[in-house]
């Protein structure tokens, strides 16, 4: 396509101007000046390139304090066309989007016991394809792609290796890069979900004074991404759950890595549904009518809301784990925003009450100008719409 022959032919230049638009346009010439310190000359020349392959437009004018309306330049929202996907333990989400960052088709289903590496994947062509229709565009206008999934991974390679409480089974040693380009014919970069997320949020229009910041994904596993100085931090063997497996009680409960007290040990969707039904078969009180082996999350949830002291205990002490990784952490990285998203702190606001006040309690005085957010700028479609933004970052960088 000629995406790729433009994008080959852009000088340092150009990818620098192009860079400064696509993060803070529109802007007018001056402040693209201002920003990357080039003669007016050497921006013209930038910006006839930019222009003439249409990454670049002319959208209007900026309004004058006097003399000639400068005119503003902006990304072309309409040329070019990206996907992101989003695979996890319990969905999978497909979204397609432009240089704007905006969201133009959003789909989601379900990951049931049925769904190996070859139907969720065929599910996912369904979904693309069904994005195309909806939109009305043609297949060509796709550029191309990323994945933000469950590690570890080999993301030089596109592999996923063998994550943790996959409902279905196959999900082992995946070639899942190759399959997608197979199937979707374009190409697609993968990472780990936690990074495709917290690069999102770096890139969000109210995040630009941040430039360390960290995303905390808390459900059926903990998963972490970093940016440090504007860079995502990748761990050694490229998984994001090395916090989940940082060790808050040496003789602790056990934890399927290994070790013994970690913090997804007890932070956990399965460790706090486990907590729960153990001290219901104890003799706890509980106003949940069902079997102890039928009990859900949702129904801790709901009995927490309506005022239940066992599940607000469970939550509590959950939270109160969670709280002391992340003050750990914190004390040690510094962070200027910590994000924290995922299902349980996105569905229940008794845990995610119970979370701040641990965490406000545990952190020093010095740190009280970190900023805590809850879910972030694109929440749930944060992971699919980071991998879409890390493919254009890989051929603007």
């Amino acid at each position: 396509m000629y995406f790729n022959k433009y994008v080959e032919s852009l000088t340092e230049d150009n990818k620098k101007v192009f860079n400064i638009i696509l993060r803070f346009g529109p802007l007018t010439k001056k402040k693209i000046i201002e920003y990357t310190n080039m003669k007016l000359t050497t921006l013209n020349r930038s910006m006839q390139t930019l222009i003439g392959y249409r990454f670049v437009v002319e959208i209007g004018e900026q309004e004058s304090t006097g003399g000639r309306k400068p005119t503003l330049f902006d990304v072309n929202p309409f040329e070019y066309y990206f996907v992101g996907i989003d695979i996890s333990r319990t969905y999978s989400k497909v979204i397609i989007t432009n240089l704007k960052r905006e969201i133009l088709f959003n789909e989601q289903f379900q990951m049931k016991k049925d769904m190996t590496p070859e139907r969720t994947v065929r599910s996912i062509k369904d979904v693309f394809n069904k994005g195309l229709n909806h939109l009305g565009i043609v297949k060509e206008k796709i550029v191309g792609g990323g994945l933000g999934t469950i590690g570890p991974l080999d993301v030089d390679k596109g592999i996923i290796f063998k994550p943790n409480n996959f409902y279905a089974k196959g999900w082992a040693n995946v070639p899942i890069k190759e399959m997608l380009e197979n199937i979707l014919d374009i190409q697609v970069i993968i990472d780990n979900g936690a990074n495709t997320a917290v690069y999102a949020e770096y890139l969000s229009g109210t995040l630009f004074e941040y430039s360390n910041i960290v995303y905390v994904n808390c459900g059926i596993g903990i998963r972490m991404g970093v940016i440090t100085n504007g860079k995502i931090i990748h761990t050694i063997n490229n998984s994001n759950d090395a916090f989940g497996h940082m060790v808050v009680n040496y003789d602790g409960d056990s934890c399927y890595c290994g070790k013994t007290g970690c913090v997804e040990c007890y932070a956990s969707i399965l460790s706090i549904v486990k907590k729960y039904v153990s001290l219901v078969k104890l003799g706890r009180d509980t106003t949940i009518n069902k079997s102890t082996n039928s009990i859900t999350f949702n129904d801790i949830i709901k009995a927490a809301e309506a005022g239940e002291y066992l599940a607000n205990e469970v939550f509590e002490f959950a939270a109160k784990i969670l709280a002391i990784g992340l003050s750990n952490y914190i004390t040690i990285v510094n962070p200027s925003k910590v994000i924290l998203s995922g299902p349980t702190i996105n569905l229940s606001d008794v845990f995610y009450n119970y979370l701040l006040k641990y965490i406000n309690k545990y952190i020093s005085n010095k740190q009280n100008n970190i900023l805590l957010n809850k879910g972030g700028d694109y929440r749930n479609n944060a992971i699919a719409l980071g991998a879409a933004l890390l493919f254009i970052n890989k051929n603007f960088e």
